[in-house]
Parts: C-alpha cells; sequence; structure tokens
C-alpha cells in the first residue's frame, strides 16, 4: 500500500475556504494556480505568508511541499511541523497528510495507531480517501483491531462519497466496491447485513449534507457575481 500525500482537496476546497476573509482566499487561489501550473516556488511564496499567519489550508499545502521536495528541498521535519499545524486545525487535508506520514512513515517511524487517528478525524469530515485508507488498516489490522464489518462499511462510504458528481472520484469509487465484496466474501451474513444497514444511514447523512454543501457554494457563487 502506497500512502499519498496531497497539497489540495479540490472537491472540498471551496467549502473549506468559504468562510475564509476574501484577501485570505484571494492569496491561496494565486497559489493554488501557481501550483497547478508547476511554478511550486511561487505557490510556496504565497502559501507561506498565510501559514505564518495561521491559515491552516495554506499550513497544510506548505506542509505538502516539504514532503514532496516540491519549489523547496524535500524537509519531513517541516512537513511534519506545518501539516500538523493545519491537522489540529481541523484541515482535512492536514489530517489526511498526517496519517499517510505516520502509515508511511515519512521521517517519522511508521505508526498505525496514529495513523488510523488522523484517518478517522479526516473521514469524520467525508474525506473519501481517509475513510479508504482507514478501511485498509481494518482489514489488515494494523494500527486497530481487525475488523472486517468496519472495514466494509468505510469502504461503502467511501464509495458513496467519491461517487458523488462534486467528488468525481470513480477509480477510487470502484476500488472501494471491489474490496468491499473481496471482503464480504469471508464474512458472515449478519455482519454483512449491519454492515449495509450503517451505510444507508450513511448515505441519507451525506446527502444530507451534500446538498447543504451544493447550495452553499451556489449561494457563494451568486453572491460574487453580484458584487460590482
Amino acid at each position: 500500500m502506497i500512502w499519498v500525500c496531497r497539497a489540495i482537496a479540490p472537491a472540498l476546497l471551496v467549502l473549506a475556504l468559504m468562510f475564509s476573509g476574501a484577501p485570505a482566499l484571494a492569496d491561496f487561489a494565486a497559489g493554488r494556480a501557481a501550483y497547478e501550473q508547476g511554478d511550486f516556488r511561487t505557490a510556496r511564496e504565497q502559501w507561506k505568508a498565510l501559514a505564518e499567519a495561521g491559515d491552516a489550508t495554506s499550513q497544510a499545502a506548505l506542509g505538502s511541499l516539504y514532503i514532496h521536495g516540491e519549489g523547496v528541498p524535500a524537509d519531513y521535519q517541516k512537513a511534519l511541523k506545518w501539516t500538523r499545524l493545519a491537522a489540529e486545525q481541523g484541515d482535512i487535508t492536514g489530517q489526511f497528510n498526517m496519517g499517510s506520514i505516520y502509515a508511511g512513515g515519512l521521517g517519522v517511524e511508521p505508526d498505525y495507531a496514529e495513523a488510523a487517528y488522523w484517518f478517522r478525524l479526516a473521514g469524520e469530515q467525508y474525506d473519501s480517501m481517509s475513510r479508504y485508507n482507514l478501511a485498509i488498516l481494518y482489514s489488515r489490522g494494523l494500527g486497530v483491531e481487525r475488523d472486517d464489518g468496519e472495514a466494509v462499511f468505510l469502504l461503502n462510504t467511501t464509495a458513496i462519497i467519491a461517487g458523488t458528481p462534486e467528488i468525481g472520484l470513480n477509480e477510487l469509487a470502484g476500488n472501494a466496491e471491489q474490496l468491499a465484496l473481496n471482503l464480504m466474501m469471508t464474512m458472515n451474513q449478519e455482519d454483512i447485513q449491519e454492515a449495509h444497514e450503517r451505510s444507508k444511514e450513511f448515505e441519507a447523512e451525506y446527502l444530507k449534507y451534500y446538498m447543504e454543501f451544493y447550495f452553499s457554494r451556489k449561494r457563494a457563487s451568486e453572491n460574487a457575481s453580484e458584487e460590482p
């Protein structure tokens, strides 16, 4: 299993920044545009100022640059510093990356229990990749007690989140569905039924969240277009 860190979470980025001040949003967006064009040095300059001012999204993005050595020499200690600051503020990307750092042993001793802790926090904020990684840990008993029923539940909910249009991680959704099927081949019917019932309850909960996200973003876009 390869534990990958990321700089930004595109589908959730708008929601995460919606409540930030306009200057911070504009500065982060400038950094993101530079990052997507491969201009990592400019991205670092934009994000570093925001990160030092306490912006969690920028802290997570800056941490990822240090992990991958993009625009800066790779430095796992600086990566851990900025990533932890973001994660402790509740930033989803920061929490996901903390999980990946500890699962992959990036500059630290591998610690699957610590990885599970951070993946769980991000997963509770509907991050599909974190739920998938947590499911892997449960299916293998890494850092947590092995629980195939919990793994199937997490995989089912990964597929629900990843398959929605705003997320669009269809390959991840397909992988989650296939792994869930593989696990169910060795599970009893009662545990399978329980996992499916929990998944249905989650789907209703997530649909409500998803619609709130969609309409909040739509209103924000309309308000922005009305400004002179």
